[in-house]
């Protein structure tokens, strides 16, 4: 090769790596500036120099990294920060192939390791459709999820400082990385992921509609009233307000079960007027709740959860209560590669104490004895 040809070769290599530093700094300072804007971070973690210090260190870490490694990066300036509405991932690109990594580990080996887990532990065997996956610790704050037909890496989890977890996963389409804030374990369900402890059928989910409120009698003196969304655009509002008119002096008058599961949340401009409704309700409410009853949906249940007539039955709550967002922004790091989903609400300490822990129910119901609904009848036949 002759000397000039060279000498051009190893400037445009030295230049492709300044830009890839460049720009990996430069998605760094605009995430760190996005983040430093929240009330969460302003509650949380402002003038905190353990913060302080993850940035430096990130820093210096990203100065040579690839995409990936960048990423996973910039996820540790997020993962302190105590507020589940977060979110950050991979800007879906239609053109990006998912590039799977597998770990040099034996899965037969790791296999027989984890069947011995306990049910309630993270660790443990985990199924998806017909394939298992295997979820293993490597040390006390970090632990990986593999196929264990061919160890291919699914999701890394790592321990936050406020004893949740949160999570990178790999392989969506179009988006090969993503990551999740908040993952537990509730009643064999990895929560955040479609991954499941056991084939079994659960009852704790409730079944999906196409209308978001319902109201039934089931019997002279019990009534069933199932609230799916408190979204708050103008849509789901007016078929709150419809519905509302239609059960508003006509529920039942002794017992009421208000069913919560899967109430994807919103905002007090849905859910204020059931609130004050059942303020108002003089007989016995029954709410149920599971671990995908989420944001609004669990400041209903602590708002409630004191009033003499309520019982709450089900299981934990998904814990993604305390902040969130009014406008739904996202903000597009310089670089185009990663997308950071921002909050823009105060949070208020009584909620907070729930963030990453959800919130108790009264009664734990059985996710694979049968039919919430039925279980709940059961339970009001016994009550004294």
């Amino acid at each position: 090769m002759k000397p000039s040809i060279c000498t051009l070769l190893i400037s445009l290599l030295g230049l492709a790596a300044f830009a890839q530093q460049d720009q990996n700094q430069t998605d760094l300072n605009a995430l760190y500036q996005a983040i430093q804007k929240m009330p969460s971070y302003k509650k949380l973690l402002k003038g905190d120099a353990n913060y302080q210090q993850i940035y430096e260190d990130v820093k210096g870490k990203i100065k040579d990294a690839d995409e990936k490694t960048t990423f996973k990066q910039l996820s540790r300036l997020i993962y302190p920060i105590n507020d589940n509405h977060l979110g950050f991932y991979r800007t879906p690109d239609s053109v990006l192939k998912v590039a799977y990594v597998s770990l040099p580990i034996n899965t037969d080996s790791l296999r027989k390791q984890l069947v011995q887990k306990d049910k309630n532990e993270l660790e443990g065997i985990y199924y998806m459709g017909e394939y298992d996956f295997g979820l293993y610790t490597t040390d006390q704050q970090h632990y990986k999820m593999v196929l264990l037909k061919n160890g291919v890496l699914m999701s890394e989890i790592i321990k936050t400082p406020y004893g949740g977890y949160d999570c990178i996963q790999y392989g969506g389409r179009n988006v090969p990385y993503q990551l999740i804030k908040n993952i537990r374990l509730i009643n064999g369900t990895l929560i955040g992921t479609p991954f499941v402890k056991s084939k079994e059928k659960s009852f704790s989910a409730l079944a999906k509609s196409t209308e978001n409120f319902e109201y039934k009698p089931l019997g002279q003196e019990m009534g069933y009233l199932r609230l799916s969304s408190f979204g708050t655009n103008n849509a789901n509002i007016k078929k709150s307000e419809e519905f509302f008119k239609t059960i508003d002096g006509r529920l039942a008058s002794k017992y009421l079960i208000v069913d919560l599961r899967n109430n994807t949340g919103g905002g007090y401009k849905t859910s204020q007027k059931f609130i004050d409704l059942f303020k108002k309700y003089k007989g016995k409410i029954f709410m149920l709740q599971n671990a995908q009853t989420v944001s609004n949906a669990e400041q209903v249940i602590i708002e409630l959860k004191g009033q003499k007539n309520v019982v709450t039955l089900g299981e934990q709550s998904k814990g993604m209560i305390t902040f969130g967002s009014n406008y739904g922004k996202t903000v597009l790091l310089p670089s185009g590669r990663f997308t950071f989903y921002p909050t823009d609400m105060n949070g208020i300490d009584k909620e907070l104490a729930y963030e990453s822990k959800g919130v108790d129910p009264d009664v734990l119901l059985d996710p694979y004895k049968g039919d919430w609904i039925e279980q709940t009848l059961e339970y009001i036949k016994k009550m004294p």
